[in-house]
Order: C-alpha cells, then structure tokens, then sequence
C-alpha cells in the first residue's frame, strides 16, 4: 500500500547523556520519505546535526541529533517528510537550558 508521509505528533525532545540534544518523531509512510529538518527556514546541515531514519513496522523512527547547542539554537524546528505521494511536516519549540556549572564557566570567561 503506497501512503503519502504523515506524522502523528511535533517530536519528542530527549536530552542525551553527552549533553547533546535528540529530537525524535513516528512518520507513517510508503514507500521511505525523504527526510529535512529545518531551523528558521533554512535547512539543517553540518557536522552539529546527526539526522536518521529507521523503519519500524509500517512505520518510520525520525531522529536528529543535535550537538553543541547554546541559546542562539533556541527556537521553532521543522521536520519534512515527503514521498511520491505527498509531503508533511510538524514542528517543535526549543529552548536552551543552561546548568548553574555552565552559567558559572560563562561568567568566568
């Protein structure tokens, strides 16, 4: 059954154990979508942004890694997922959290 993309929710925001950031969403579709992700319109590339796809039973696991983040990362993310069948995207707010350790080094610098 060939299923234009679609995805249930905005993605999940998981922070990582190395301090990097993971977004991660379920998109329906066959055959794969081709999958971009966006910050302010413009597309994500970069050694910072580790991006990928992985099937699922019907289903595809959406990921992208970002590494590094500092507030000027803050702000509305969009993930695109398009196929012969059509095309959609969802978004997701993210802010920059910085721990008392961070603060304390930014202030010393």
């Amino acid at each position: 059954m060939v299923l234009a993309p679609f995805f249930e929710k905005p993605p999940s925001l998981i922070q990582a154990p190395d301090g990097s950031i993971l977004f991660e969403c379920i998109c329906n579709a066959n055959p794969q979508p081709t999958i971009k992700w966006y910050f302010k319109g413009k597309e994500l590339t970069g050694d910072r942004y580790v991006m990928k796809i992985k099937k699922m039973v019907g289903k595809w696991t959406v990921t992208m890694n970002m590494k590094n983040q500092t507030q000027d990362d803050q702000g509305v993310y969009k993930v695109e997922a398009t196929n012969e069948k059509g095309q959609h995207a969802v978004e997701q707010q993210y802010v920059f959290k910085q721990t008392g350790k961070e603060v304390f080094k930014t202030q010393m610098d």
